[in-house]
């Protein structure tokens, strides 16, 4: 497994932790029973309190500080990942500043690159 490949699996575990902690957040500032109950109100919302908004989509919802920064994008039907919603994931937190640019630089600045890591690392998994 190459160094890139691992820096990916090292992902995994923050977009389990970042999906605990958006669907924590939901309930709470929304005062709902279940954080899927959310996708009753449709569109995007900012989120009472916080800095953050929520958007719902399909089964879904992205919780971000502005577009393509911070938080995550996830279905609640699916507890894991894929190579589309981790790339996502990926680039919110490098634009965020959680993961540490030249250590990712590589990755970065190169799609195809991130892509078939984060295949490979999935498939790993």
């Amino acid at each position: 497994m190459t160094e890139r490949v691992d820096l990916i699996r090292q992902l995994v575990p923050l977009w389990h932790a970042e999906m605990v902690w958006a669907k924590e957040l939901i309930v709470r500032a929304f005062q709902l029973e279940n954080a899927d109950d959310i996708l009753q109100i449709r569109g995007r919302k900012p989120i009472p309190g916080t800095n953050w908004s929520v958007c719902t989509h399909g089964i879904g919802v992205d919780i971000y500080k502005t577009p393509a920064v911070g938080g995550i994008d996830f279905d609640f039907d699916k507890p894991d990942p894929d190579v589309w919603r981790l790339q996502i994931f990926f680039e919110k937190q490098l634009n965020d500043g959680v993961l540490d640019y030249s250590v990712y630089r590589e990755l970065a600045e190169n799609e195809e690159l991130l892509i078939s890591s984060i295949k490979e690392a999935l498939d790993a998994a």
